[in-house]
């Protein structure tokens, strides 16, 4: 009997595994700067990949770039994801055939096997949380022909940036970052700040074409489960803004669509 239960638990597992409703990875940008001379302060903040502010006196230039996903960047995030869940089903199974061992030598060998595996299966969950952590980037751009020098006022760093040069740092995710920059005889300081975070979240897709998706949504506007549905999300694939879709909107869209 449980020989039975065991044969019919790993068959639904690999269903989980290889069932999967129609999904994409959609990510969320968020990026701030600001530059402070003496009393006046300049501000931007987007939700895109990208954003740039330049200092009002054209001294420099800031901007944040974040890892764009691409096709190609789901499809690493889902090979990384079905990697680790294969992973996982190893090793739940590999301690499952320890359990049923029929003399001590074959149980330590399972057992070491099992312990493998389940190290193994955490590799694979890390890399899968990687592919999903998104590269952000930070550029100050020096505009003049002059050199400017550059600080990082929480981490006691110091930058120097040839004239029409440019400093690339790469940023945490998410991170947020106090600038000093100043020529370099202090004559002019300009103070900024700059914070940038992203995210991917796994969405079951209900309708797409070139320009937007439509997505289940939870109440809480979190990706939806399959058995709750509470509203639908439009979002613009080109600059990400967000729309909501009751229901009974979303119905009547999918019958004008088949009109077509």
């Amino acid at each position: 009997m449980n020989r039975i239960k065991i044969i019919l638990l790993t068959a639904v597992l690999f269903a989980c595994i290889i069932v999967e409703a129609k999904t994409t990875y959609i990510p969320k940008y968020r990026s701030y700067i600001h530059i402070v001379d003496k009393g006046d302060t300049v501000s931007v903040a987007n939700i895109l990949p990208d954003l740039e502010l330049d200092d009002k006196d054209g001294l420099f230039s800031i901007r944040i770039g974040h890892e764009e996903v691409t096709a190609e960047k789901v499809m690493a995030i889902k090979r990384a994801k079905r990697a680790a869940g294969w992973a996982t089903l190893s090793a739940v199974m590999s301690g499952v055939s320890a359990a049923f061992s029929d003399n001590s030598l074959q149980f330590m060998i399972r057992s070491t096997n099992a312990r493998l595996s389940s190290e193994l299966a955490g590799l694979y969950s890390a890399n899968a949380y990687a592919e999903k952590n998104l590269d952000i980037y930070m550029w100050v751009d020096n505009t003049t022909d002059d050199e400017l020098v550059v600080n990082d006022m929480d981490r006691g760093l110091i930058w120097y940036i040839l004239p029409h040069q440019s400093l690339k740092l790469k940023l945490y995710n998410p991170d947020a970052s106090r600038l000093r920059i100043s020529d370099s005889k202090n004559d002019i300081i300009r103070y900024a700040v700059v914070a940038a975070g992203s995210s991917v979240a796994k969405w079951n897709v209900a309708w797409e074409n070139d320009e937007y998706w439509i997505v289940e949504s939870a109440l809480d506007g979190t990706p939806a489960t399959d058995t709750v549905v509470s509203y639908y999300i439009k979002i613009n694939k080109e600059d990400y803004s967000e729309s909501i879709m009751t229901i009974p909107a979303y119905r009547n869209f999918i019958k004008e669509q088949k009109k077509k």
